[in-house]
C-alpha cells in the first residue's frame, strides 16, 4: 500500500499536474497578453534545460546519499553538492523547468500557473518542510539554512558541483540503490558508526565484483577507491575507474604515488577505501594479508573504520558465471582510531577480527541462480584418494573419476560427502586440500604440468604474446616452454606469485614478469602450487609475508588493492 502511494504521487507531479497546467492554460491563454515569440526559443530552451537539470541533481543526490526512494525522509542533511546552490534544488528544478515550458510554449497562463505552484512549494518549505528538519539536525540546519540560498542561487555553484560528484558517479550510486536490491536482499548494519565529515581509511573484506558499489550505497559521501592497475589499462575503463573515485596501484612493482595519493586525499578530510587482502577470495575464506599493511596503516594514524561483507561470496562467488539471488549484509563497525593500539600487531587483531567476521557468521541460503557450475576451480583435487583434477560437476554436486566419491553440494555451498554424510564449506574443503599438498600426499606431490598461454609483462599496461605451451612446476623450478619460448624461474626466486582479474597466474622472480593463462586447469590449483612450494622453500610466512626487500612502499603495493 505504502508503495501504490508514492507511485501516486510522482504520477500526479510529473505527469498529471503538468498535463492539467497545460490544458488550462490553453483555455485561459486567449484572454491573457501573448509571451513574444523571442522568449520561446534561446530564453526558454535555457531556462527549461537549466530546471530540469538542476531538479534531476538534486533527486539523485538525495537518492545517492540516502534518501528512501522517492518521497520518504533523508537519512542524513544534505548541504553539499546541488544543495549549495540552492536550499531545496528538486523543487527550485521543478518550478523552473515548468516556467520554462511556458516560455517556449508562449503560454503567459502556464507560467502564471507554474509562479502560483512555485508559492504553494514556498509555503510548503516554510511551514513544513524547514521546522521538520531544525527538529531533526538542529544547530547543522540553522548554519545551513544561513549558507544556503531560498529562492536565488549561487550559479558558481554548479560547477563545484559536478567537480565534487562527478556525473558517472552519482548515476552508479543511484542505480546500484536502485537495482541491487532486485538481484539482493540488501540491508546495512551499523550505519550510526559511519561518520559524515573528515577523513579515514575504509578496510574492507574482498568478495565480489561489485563490493565497492555494495559498501558505497550506504554511505552519505563519495570515497576514493585504491584499485589494481589492471583497471586502468584500456581507456574506457581507465576513464570510468577515475570518475568513480578510484585510483590505480601497481601490483607486481612499487607505486609510491599512490600511496601519496592516499595520503593526501585523507589530509583533505576524503575517505579512503582499501582491500587489504589484494584480490577476490574464491571459497568464500579470508586471503592472508601481509604484516606491511597493518605497519602502513598504522603509521598513517588516521582513524579505520572496518566494513564485512557478509554473504558477498554466496551471492556471487569468483568461480561464478552468473550471481544468485541471496540475503546481503553490509556491516559497518565502530570507527579504530590506532594511535590507542601499541603496535601494528595489535591493530592487525582488532582489524582482521572485524573485517572477517563473515567467516564467524553460518552460510547464506541461495535461490534461483544457485548452480555450484564452475566450483571445481576451488575444489581441483579428492580428499578421499589424493586424486588431483579428477573432481567433475555432475547436476547435484562433485563426483571424482578415479575413486567414485561423490559430494551433494546445497543451496549454502556446503559439500555434503554423500558415503558419510560429513559437511564441508567451500573454505574448508579446500583448506584440507592445501594441507594434503603441503603434507605431499595429492597425486604427483608437488610436481604437476598443464597446457597454458603465455604473456611477458613489459609494463603495466603492456602485454606480449608469447604463445601457447606447457607449463610444469616442481619443488625447484616453474617453466613454460612452447615453440621457440622457454622460461625457467627458480621457485625460491619468485618474488610474488597471485591471479589478476582475468584469473590468470602472475609470476615475477625479480628478472621479469609473466603471466599464465591456463587453458585446460584450475587457476586455483596452480597458485596453490606455487604458494605450497614457496612456503616448503622458506619464501612465503604464514602470515602471507614474503621475505626479501620489505620496506612500507613495497608492501603496501605487493598487498592492497
Amino acid at each position: 500500500m505504502k508503495r501504490l502511494v508514492v507511485w501516486l504521487k510522482a504520477l500526479f507531479c510529473f505527469a498529471l499536474l503538468p498535463y492539467i497546467m497545460i490544458r488550462l492554460s490553453q483555455h485561459w491563454d486567449p484572454f491573457l497578453p501573448q509571451i513574444p515569440d523571442w522568449w520561446a526559443l534561446a530564453p526558454g530552451v535555457i531556462v527549461t534545460f537549466s530546471g530540469a537539470y538542476v531538479a534531476l541533481r538534486g533527486y539523485l543526490i538525495l537518492a545517492a546519499l540516502g534518501k528512501e526512494w522517492p518521497f520518504g525522509p533523508t537519512r542524513y542533511l544534505i548541504d553539499k553538492y546541488i544543495y549549495r546552490f540552492v536550499r531545496h534544488p528538486i523543487y527550485w528544478g521543478y518550478v523552473v523547468f515548468l516556467t520554462g515550458v511556458g516560455l517556449w510554449r508562449n503560454s503567459t497562463a502556464l507560467v502564471l500557473e507554474t509562479l502560483a505552484v512555485g508559492l504553494i512549494l514556498l509555503a510548503w518549505v516554510l511551514l513544513v518542510e524547514d521546522p521538520g528538519l531544525k527538529r531533526r539536525f538542529g544547530t547543522r540546519f540553522l548554519e545551513y539554512r544561513r549558507s544556503a540560498p531560498l529562492l536565488c542561487p549561487y550559479w558558481k555553484e554548479l560547477y563545484y558541483d559536478v567537480v565534487d560528484y562527478n556525473w558517472i558517479l552519482l548515476l552508479t550510486a543511484t542505480l546500484c540503490r536502485k537495482l541491487f536490491p532486485f538481484l539482493w536482499n540488501v540491508r546495512a548494519e551499523g550505519l550510526e558508526h559511519v561518520p559524515q565529515e573528515g577523513g579515514f581509511v575504509i578496510v574492507c573484506n574482498h568478495v565480489n565484483y561489485v563490493d565497492g558499489f555494495l559498501m558505497g550505497m550506504f554511505l552519505n559521501r563519495p570515497v576514493r577507491y585504491m584499485a589494481t592497475d589492471e583497471l586502468f589499462r584500456k581507456p574506457i575503463t581507465r576513464v570510468l575507474f577515475t570518475l568513480w573515485g578510484a585510483f590505480p596501484k601497481r601490483r607486481w612493482s612499487r607505486d609510491i604515488s599512490a600511496l601519496r595519493k592516499m595520503r593526501k586525499w585523507l589530509s583533505e578530510g576524503q575517505p579512503v577505501c582499501i582491500f587489504p587482502e589484494g584480490q577476490r577470495n574464491w571459497d568464500g575464506g579470508p586471503v592472508l594479508v601481509g604484516d606491511e599493511v597493518y605497519r602502513f596503516l598504522y603509521s598513517c594514524q588516521v582513524p579505520i573504520m572496518c566494513v564485512s561483507l557478509l554473504g558477498a561470496h554466496e551471492a556471487f562467488p569468483r568461480w561464478a558465471k552468473l550471481p544468485s539471488f541471496t540475503e546481503l549484509t553490509v556491516k559497518f563497525f565502530p570507527m579504530i582510531q590506532p594511535g590507542e593500539y601499541q603496535n601494528a600487531s595489535d591493530l592487525r587483531k582488532v582489524i582482521e577480527a572485524r573485517i572477517f567476521d563473515f567467516v564467524n557468521q553460518p552460510p547464506i541460503e541461495r535461490r534461483i541462480l544457485n548452480s555450484h557450475s564452475g566450483i571445481n576451480i576451488v575444489t581441483w583435487g579428492c580428499l578421499k584418494c589424493g586424486g588431483v583434477r579428477t573432481m567433475e560437476e555432475t547436476e547435484t554436486g562433485l563426483k571424482c573419476r578415479k575413486c567414485g566419491a561423490s559430494w551433494l553440494v546445497n543451496s549454502r555451498l556446503e559439500l555434503i560427502d554423500e558415503q558419510d554424510g560429513r559437511v564441508l564449506l567451500e573454505r574448508e574443503y579446500h583448506g584440507l586440500l592445501k594441507k594434503r599438498l603441503a603434507a605431499g600426499t595429492l597425486q604427483g606431490g608437488y610436481a604437476t604440468s598443464s597446457p597454458a598461454f603465455a604473456f611477458s609483462i613489459e609494463s603495466t599496461d603492456n602485454l606480449i604474446k608469447l604463445g601457447p605451451g606447457t607449463l610444469t612446476i616442481d619443488e625447484n623450478v616453474i617453466a613454460f616452454a612452447g615453440g621457440e619460448v622457454e622460461i625457467s624461474m627458480n621457485v625460491r626466486d619468485i618474488k610474488f606469485a597471485y591471479l589478476n582479474l582475468a584469473n590468470h597466474l602472475v609470476v615475477n622472480d625479480g628478472q621479469g614478469a609473466f603471466q599464465f593463462a591456463l587453458t585446460d586447469d584450475s587457476p586455483v590449483r596452480w597458485e596453490d602450487y606455487v604458494t605450497a612450494i614457496r612456503r616448503l622453500s622458506g619464501e612465503v610466512h604464514e602470515t602471507g609475508q614474503d621475505t626479501g626487500d620489505n620496506n612500507e612502499a613495497a608492501a603496501a603495493n605487493d598487498q592492497v588493492e
